[in-house]
């Protein structure tokens, strides 16, 4: 199955100017940027013998950042985003040409599923759908760790939205899908997951984090 807003944010056409782009923090989208990718890297404590997936892995720049496990997978709808994180990371790397929900349906397991600033594309029902994936392929005691667009809950947008006073931010919530914390935190409790971390590490951008347990429930 495939993401229904897919191709509209195929980032093909931007992926050239994307490093410049998140390097400004001072616009209100980017800000938190770098603080948010060096948060999820230490909340996944990816180990030698992982088996590590980067969801929306773009130009790379979370994934350069991770120790290296056993196994590193970049999944990224955007073929020339992964040629640029190819020719960081080089070729030990796995590169997937998918969309996240087209990776869903992989067979494969991991240790550590990380994500920073994709799943925001994907509709409230989508990422519903995605974490439960992701809680099917995780090993116990394995690790989902993000960090994206967010806000604490809806009723917080609009006063957001005034405050920064951007288009850019006017877009996010109205043509793509900002996580909203307070219903995040219970569809990861509802699939399971345990030790839900939540940071927020700028006006938009908010870390996530939760475990597999290490053994189901007797």
């Amino acid at each position: 199955m495939r993401s229904s807003h897919a191709d509209v944010f195929n980032h093909d056409e931007e992926a050239d100017g994307y490093d410049a782009d998140v390097a400004d923090e001072s616009h209100p989208v980017r800000s938190g940027y770098r603080a948010t990718l060096d948060w999820v890297v230490a909340r996944a404590e990816v180990r030698p013998g992982d088996v590590v997936v980067d969801l929306g892995s773009g130009t790379g720049n979370l994934s350069i950042r991770l120790p290296r496990g056993r196994r590193l997978v970049c999944v990224d709808v955007s073929e020339r985003m992964l040629a640029i994180a190819k020719d960081k990371l080089g070729d030990e790397v796995e590169y997937v040409h998918s969309d996240l929900l087209e990776w869903s349906e992989r067979p494969d397991r991991y240790d550590v599923v990380v994500s920073t600033y994709a799943i925001h594309h994907l509709t409230s029902e989508e990422k519903a759908g995605l974490i439960a994936a992701v809680a099917a392929r995780l090993a116990p005691g394995g690790r989902f760790v993000v960090g994206d667009l967010m806000a604490a809950g809806p009723a917080v947008v609009p006063a957001l939205r005034r405050r920064l006073a951007h288009p850019d931010v006017d877009e996010l919530f109205e043509d793509e899908y900002a996580w909203f914390v307070d219903e995040s935190v219970v569809a990861l409790a509802d699939r399971g997951f345990t030790r839900v971390a939540v940071e927020q590490l700028s006006d938009l951008s908010w870390g996530l984090a939760a475990h597999r347990p290490d053994a189901a429930p007797a």
